[in-house]
């Protein structure tokens, strides 16, 4: 997926066309960046969880595949011309759209699952790294359901000949300018940011109260900027037409994440001096 996402980004340069819209070399970058992305971490949360061989097999193997499926359908789609998503213009493109969301309930289910496995069955040792993954995955769930409801708002008006609020420039949109994809793709990638902090506390001379509690402010940094978003986009409002209070809640939580980034990478430089 990785190296679709490369490939894909020399296709888009020399094509010269547009990156938004639902037709063009935006989705295969950005789906297989994504998707790449989510394989690499969701394999480094399962090694640690303790797990039978079998069981990592199956929620990894079928999250390969689905992965893959999904990728190769999204470009496919593109190298054909055709939006991926919302599309039935044709049978074929009716089964593509619906082997699709096969695929994302296969994701789901294995990421549901290594979300309540990281609950249940985590590794001793390291309590800051685990913590940080609990909150990526409970996040990472978050990002499903607000996937799962971009579908459930796209269909009807697909249904209903409303093309304008699905196959514009920002995708599925609510009222005026609510977009849909931002809290979305926010939520799906706390799982790379939060258990990177939670990497790097691991590796500095802090209490383990101290780097539960670092943790915890960016969790909730990220958890108040996902609100923000959510917030914008469910209300029809732009993502960045902020208003005062909304600004003040997006800044406080940036600065919850930001700054434990700062501290503890600050500690982890002075560990090499």
């Amino acid at each position: 997926m990785a190296a679709s996402a490369a490939f894909h980004s020399v296709v888009f340069l020399i094509s010269g066309t547009a990156w938004e819209g639902p037709v063009g070399w935006r989705k295969p970058i950005t789906f297989g960046l994504s998707l790449a992305l989510t394989a690499i971490t969701l394999a480094l949360t399962d090694a640690r969880l303790k797990r039978r061989p079998a069981t990592a097999w199956i929620l990894l193997g079928a999250l390969s595949a689905a992965i893959v499926a999904e990728g190769a359908l999204v470009t496919l789609q593109a190298w054909r011309g055709v939006p991926s998503h919302f599309n039935n213009a044709t049978p074929f493109d009716a089964a593509a759209f619906s082997a699709m969301g096969l695929a994302v309930t296969v994701i789901v289910v294995v990421i549901v699952s290594l979300a309540i496995l990281s609950f249940t069955s985590a590794r001793p040792g390291q309590p800051a790294l685990t913590l940080s993954i609990r909150a990526g995955m409970v996040l990472l769930v978050a990002g499903q359901v607000l996937g799962v409801a971009i579908i459930a708002i796209g269909e009807p008006a697909v249904l209903a000949g409303n093309d304008a609020a699905v196959f514009g420039p920002e995708g599925v949109v609510v009222g005026a300018a609510g977009v849909l994809k931002s809290p979305h793709g926010i939520a799906l990638h706390a799982i790379q940011v939060l258990p990177l902090l939670g990497w790097l506390v691991q590796h500095v001379t802090w209490s383990d109260a101290r780097r539960r509690r670092t943790v915890w402010t960016a969790a909730i940094g990220y958890a108040l900027v996902l609100a923000v978003s959510v917030f914008q986009a469910y209300t029809g409002q732009a993502q960045f037409a902020l208003s005062f209070a909304a600004l003040a809640v997006a800044a406080g939580g940036l600065i919850l994440v930001g700054l434990p980034f700062v501290q503890a990478g600050a500690a982890f430089l002075r560990g090499f001096r």
